[in-house]
Formats: structure tokens, sequence, C-alpha cells
């Protein structure tokens, strides 16, 4: 049975409302009304549960992002005051229940670069709190892709989209498979310009967007990430690919936007402490190619339990990743 149909199965309701109230009896927090499902989605669900504490959050992903319940845990156990840590989590079910913290960044003016900046800046300081602790996330599942292997990934893969029937959406005929195998030098050099600056591995996003991190409680606060649900450890620049990408759709421009450039110059000199700027700048291109890679996997590792129309719908968006590996991000 495919996730979006069990997830809309009484039997399944009845086990989340269950374990959802031996929660909340062991918080010593009332329920006030049955929980609701605003969200149904082939990779994760939703369940809003009314309470005396406020509204709290149930959530249960697709088996290939089982993990997120874990490894926020530990994220709010590393870094409290920058994550949005579960109240309670089910690791085998991947379940978590969360509280609900209030607006997030997508309320304001997405116009306003500083939202931008805010977002870039305070992820860096998450990354580098968590940069010692990579055993301990990759142990809690997080999956690893050391940019080492990134190449050698993608190579594997491809044997999986070749020998697919070709009516499957995932399907890559030998000819296309060529020209993938053709942009692996780029990701190499690309690895081997990173392998000289000493920044550390560490928690890319990899869907770091303003709807994922919540307005802080004073102006002086971090702000709060969640939906880590994508993430891997990897190179921490990688998690500028996605909004570089925002910011070129909201702004209707190119990635040399100044505006875009200052977003990306409030993240990098976070990172001084590790190496000059010149060199930090140079780079950002290099882990944005990776990061096309991390794109790519996080969809994969979902499409692999994904029903029919969800993989029709979805298989474009992975192949776009593993077809543009080696176009340039930042530079023209």
């Amino acid at each position: 049975m495919n996730p979006l149909e069990v997830w809309a199965s009484p039997g399944w309701r009845h086990e989340a409302d269950q374990w959802i109230d031996a929660a909340l009896e062991a918080l010593g927090v009332r329920r006030l009304g049955p929980s609701d499902q605003p969200g149904l989605r082939f990779w994760s669900t939703q369940l809003t549960v009314p309470t005396d504490h406020g509204t709290l959050w149930f959530k249960e992903n697709n088996l290939g992002q089982l993990a997120e319940a874990s490894i926020m845990s530990l994220l709010g156990e590393l870094a409290p005051d920058h994550v949005a840590a579960p109240l309670a989590i089910e690791p085998s079910r991947g379940w978590m229940l969360t509280a609900d913290h209030g607006a997030t960044l997508d309320s304001l003016d997405p116009g306003d670069p500083a939202v931008w900046s805010r977002i870039a800046g305070d992820f860096a300081d998450l990354q580098q709190l968590v940069a010692p602790h990579g055993e301990r996330l990759t142990r809690a599942g997080l999956v690893l892709m050391n940019p080492e292997v990134a190449a050698n990934f993608v190579e594997n893969q491809l044997l999986l989209h070749t020998g697919l029937p070709a009516e499957h959406p995932l399907y890559l005929s030998a000819e296309e498979a060529d020209g993938v195998v053709r942009g692996l030098p780029a990701i190499r050099g690309a690895v081997d310009t990173l392998r000289g600056i000493p920044v550390p591995l560490s928690l890319d996003h990899n869907d770091l967007q303003a709807r994922n991190c919540f307005l802080p409680g004073a102006g002086t606060d971090p702000l709060r990430f969640f939906d880590f649900a994508d993430s891997y450890w990897a190179h921490p620049f990688s998690a500028l690919l996605v909004p570089v990408t925002e910011m070129c759709r909201q702004w209707d421009t190119t990635p040399d936007d100044p505006r875009i450039q200052a977003v990306i110059g409030t993240y990098l000199r976070r990172w001084t402490g590790f190496a000059p700027l010149p060199d930090l700048r140079a780079a950002v291109e290099p882990a944005l190619k990776l990061a096309r890679v991390h794109r790519y996997g996080a969809w994969l590792r979902l499409l692999v339990y994904a029903d029919d129309a969800s993989m029709r719908s979805y298989a474009p968006a992975a192949l776009h990743h593993l077809r543009t590996l080696a176009q340039p991000v930042l530079q023209a």
C-alpha cells in the first residue's frame, strides 16, 4: 500500500491518535479536541492537535525520510535555540510531535533581501554549532554525502535509470546517461577545489527557505529551523542552492544580482574563522554543483516509495537535477 493510502486510512489515523494521546499524557498536556489532517503528500503527512498548551503538530514521513524525527531530536540537543525540536518522537515509525512556534519567515516581505540574509546567517551559525557532531548525526540517520563520493554516487545510480523499462518516469536512455557521465568531471573538479579550502563538513538543509524557519520570539533571538527531511551531512555551502534558486525566482533575476551576492556575502562572513573571504567565495560555486547531487538524491530516496501518480509528477524534478549537474549556478 502506498503512503497516501496508508495515511488516509482510518486504521492509521487511529494508531497515530493513540500515540499522540500517550505522548500528551507523558508531557502533562491535555487534548482539547480531535486532530485534523491539513497536509497529505506522498512525502509526508501532518496532523494538528488542539491542546491546553496550544496547537501541536504530528508528522510522519515517507520511509525514504524516516530518520528526520531522530535527526531533529538530536539537533534540538546540540543547538536548542536554532531548531524547532520535537516534544516526542517514535524513531521506529519516524513519528514526531512538535510545538507550533508561530509564524514562519515567509509571512514577511519576500522582496526584502534582509529576510534572506537573516536565513543565511542564522543557518551558518547552526552549521558551525553542529559541525563537530557529524558522527552522532549520521548515527541518528542523517545521510552522509562526502564530496569525495558524489560523482561515484551519481555514476552508480545511472545503472538504476538505464535498467528501468523505457516507459518508466525515471528511465534514462544510454545516450542520456552518457550525457550525465560527461558532466561528472565538473563534479570531480568541484571536489578538487573544495579539498583545498579548510571548511568542515556540516549540515546541508537541502531545502533552506523562508517557510522552513520560524520567526524569533525576540528580535535578537536566532531563527528556529525545521523540516530537515531532505538534509545531508555534506559540504555546508551546498545549503545555498535553494536560497539562490528561490531569490532568482522571487525577484525574477539572475544570480549575479547584487542583492543575491550580498546574501551570499552575509553567509560567508560567518565562516571567515576557517579561511579568508576570497577563498570562501571560491568554494561557493563548487559547493553548489554538489548541491544538485543532494537535491537529486533526496528526490530519489522519496520516489522509491511513491505511488504511480506521484512518480509521474515528481520524477522529472529528480532527473532535472541529474541532467544539470555540470551547469554553472552563479557563473555565466
